[in-house]
């Protein structure tokens, strides 16, 4: 009886079906994302859109001739989808000619007149071709998010691609230190236009890169608490835990810290402000979280201990690379920052269209109209993702995307308190914790690879949910 025990896990490996072209699209997608400049330009998000269609397509026949159903997640899951889908929906609605005139902005008017074309078609967005463009990318985004959650439904899919994650975490990772130590001021083969002294590793900003840098730590971490909780649980005595996790550490365990520790010193030599505040406020909420739901007594003492690994690494940051984050932080308080002085106008131009918004993927046009002398320079971006959405897509759709997130936090919490194995739920709020503290200030939720990155983190804390199944036959 016992040796079949033991033979069991093994038995499952042989009869589980093949991962199939489906899982490796997937894979590719979110660890090779990072490396075309973390796939900013539009030509990437297109070509990823394509494959994971395809992707989608044949999980669905895979499923159909395996008579296996496609399994449904959680009603908050779904209920976020739908109201993702509707913000996608209007950005696609935007950029419909002649769609709700009266609401169309005055440019559209002085167009005609100057174009003496009466009859041409004005729209919500002041630049439609961009707005469809940006909903065609948010609708790939979420059918990744479904592929993440389809993907991760079995235990050995959700373990190999942490593995390979983190792996890829950390390739990425070294390779910024040694562009960065060599001097080379180089994004592969081609010369840094921007940033250039700081590590970027494969992206061109480096706030950008802080943050998918802070996701590789935060997911080392989170499997590495994952593997100690495991072994505080065990009916042991403590010096006997102890040697486990020490010979766990020597044995596997060391790859994750090295993963961990490569990641932490990239983010540091971005030098990224903002980068490092967001990742510390989600560590120190990670490692809170995770001692928080530890039984009380020597166990959840021993998690609180951790509470000291944020100011660690925080004296680590001063004595690395202090000088120049202080001397970054300095400069904001002494020379002040185009952001903060454009931020007014932003707002300025929201309450101007609060509910239609400008147009999905048209804030550079849409700030043309409201810049004046104080900013010495166009803005592409924001520089706060929420004030850009809102400048967008108009209020109602921005809250609306907003509680998406909101609807999965919620859940996420849920699972961290009332299930054994929590860690992953736990990374998925840290995750969100990060980028949105992150995306006050930037943009790295614009960047695919990061979004690629963080619902690959949603797929694992929501795969593992046994849910009704949806019937492909």
């Amino acid at each position: 009886m016992l040796e079949a025990y033991r033979l069991a896990p093994a038995l499952a490996r042989r009869t589980a079906p093949p991962r199939g072209l489906p899982f490796w699209v997937f894979a590719a997608v979110l660890l090779l994302s990072p490396l075309p400049f973390a796939s900013v330009y539009p030509v990437w998000p297109a070509v990823y859109g394509v494959l994971i269609a395809l992707a989608v397509l044949a999980l669905v026949l895979q499923r159909w001739r395996l008579r296996r159903g496609l399994t449904m997640p959680q009603p908050s899951v779904l209920a976020a989808s739908l109201l993702a889908l509707a913000v996608i929906g209007w950005g696609f609605a935007q950029s419909l000619p002649g769609l709700l005139p009266a609401w169309q902005h005055p440019v559209w008017e002085q167009t005609r007149e100057l174009l003496q074309l009466p009859e041409l078609a004005g729209t919500l967005a002041l630049v439609p071709e961009r707005s469809a463009q940006v909903a065609t990318h948010y609708l790939t985004y979420l059918a990744f998010a479904w592929l993440a959650f389809w993907q991760c439904r079995r235990s050995r899919n959700r373990s190999l691609l942490l593995k390979l994650f983190i792996a890829a975490q950390a390739a990425y990772a070294g390779y910024g230190l040694i562009v960065d130590f060599s001097g080379l001021n180089s994004i592969l083969w081609f010369d840094k236009q921007a940033y250039q002294g700081v590590l970027t590793s494969t992206f061109v900003n480096r706030n950008n890169y802080a943050t998918y840098a802070g996701l590789g730590i935060l997911a080392a971490l989170a499997l590495m608490l994952r593997s100690l909780r495991q072994l505080l649980a065990r009916d042991a005595e403590p010096r006997a835990r102890l040697r486990d996790f020490v010979e766990t550490l020597a044995s596997a365990g060391w790859l994750l810290v090295m993963a961990a520790l490569l990641c932490f010193l990239a983010l540091l030599l971005t030098e990224s402000r903002m980068g490092l505040v967001a990742f510390l406020a989600a560590l120190t909420l990670l490692l809170l979280g995770w001692s928080l739901r530890l039984p009380s007594g020597q166990t959840r003492a021993i998690g609180l201990g951790l509470m000291s690994l944020p100011l660690l690494l925080l004296v680590i940051n001063l004595m690395l690379s202090g000088d120049q984050t202080t001397a970054r932080f300095a400069h904001l308080f002494t020379q002040g920052d185009t952001r903060l002085d454009a931020y007014p106008l932003i707002q300025q131009a929201i309450a101007e269209r609060p509910w239609t918004g400008y147009g999905l993927g048209s804030f550079e046009s849409a700030f043309r109209l409201v810049r004046d002398a104080q900013i010495p320079s166009l803005l592409r971006r924001a520089h706060n993702d929420y004030l850009e959405l809102a400048l967008e897509i108009g209020w109602p759709a921005t809250l609306a995307l907003i509680s998406a997130f909101g609807l999965l936090l919620a859940a996420a919490l849920r699972m961290i308190l009332q299930r054994d194995e929590f860690e992953f739920a736990l990374l998925f709020v840290v995750a969100t914790v990060q980028i949105g503290l992150h995306s006050l200030v930037d943009f790295s939720m614009q960047m695919p690879a990061v979004v690629f990155a963080y619902l690959f983190l949603a797929g694992l804390a929501f795969g593992g949910m046994p849910r009704n199944p949806l019937h492909t036959s």
